[in-house]
C-alpha cells in the first residue's frame, strides 16, 4: 500500500471509530449527531437552551469529544478535548469538580484517598509528543482541584524501578 493511500486509511479508520465522520457545525442537527455517535455519556445544558453532549473514548480509548449543540438543535463545534492545551486550564486551587468535567469530560475512573480525604480522577490521553499518559486531577473535601499530574505510560512495561 503506497504511504499516502496507508495515511488516509488510517484517518479514515479514526474518523469512523469515533463515529465524527460526516458531522459539519452549522450543518448537521443534533439527530445527525446521535445517529453518527450514538447517546452521549453526558448532556451538559449551557446558556439561553445552548447545551453540550460528552463522548468519551475511555476507559482505554484517549480521547473525550464535546459537541456543541445550538438552541435550535444545529451542530455548533465538535472538539476533542483530552489534549495537554485543555488539561492545562485546570487550576489548582480554584477549578471546581463541575468545571473540569465540562472541560474534559468524565474520568476514565476515579480513585478514593480517604486518609487524605481527596478523590482522584484520572484520565488517559496522548500527550503532544504522541506517548500514552494519565492525567490525574485530585479534589479536596469541597471539589476544588487539590493537585493534578501527568504521568507517561512506558510501553515496554517497565515500573520505572529497575524491576
Amino acid at each position: 500500500m503506497k504511504p499516502i493511500r496507508f495515511l488516509t486509511f488510517v484517518f479514515l479508520l479514526g474518523a469512523c471509530a469515533t463515529g465524527t465522520i460526516g458531522l459539519r457545525p452549522g450543518e448537521s442537527t443534533e439527530a445527525d449527531v446521535l445517529r453518527a455517535m450514538g447517546r452521549p455519556a453526558q448532556q451538559l445544558p449551557g446558556a439561553s437552551g445552548t447545551h453540550t453532549l460528552v463522548y468519551p473514548t475511555g476507559p482505554l480509548g484517549t480521547q473525550t469529544f464535546m459537541v456543541a449543540v445550538d438552541r435550535d438543535g444545529r451542530l455548533r463545534s465538535l472538539e476533542q478535548v483530552l489534549d495537554e492545551e485543555h488539561l492545562m486550564r485546570i487550576q489548582t486551587g480554584s477549578s471546581t469538580q463541575d468545571d473540569v468535567s465540562r472541560l474534559i469530560g468524565p474520568p476514565s475512573r476515579t480513585v478514593d484517598f480517604t486518609r487524605r480525604n481527596q478523590v482522584a480522577w484520572i484520565y488517559r490521553f496522548r500527550d503532544t509528543w504522541g506517548y500514552l499518559a494519565d492525567f490525574t486531577v485530585s479534589f479536596d473535601p469541597r471539589g476544588v482541584v487539590a493537585d493534578k499530574v501527568t504521568v507517561r505510560i512506558d510501553p515496554s512495561g517497565n515500573r520505572g524501578d529497575g524491576r
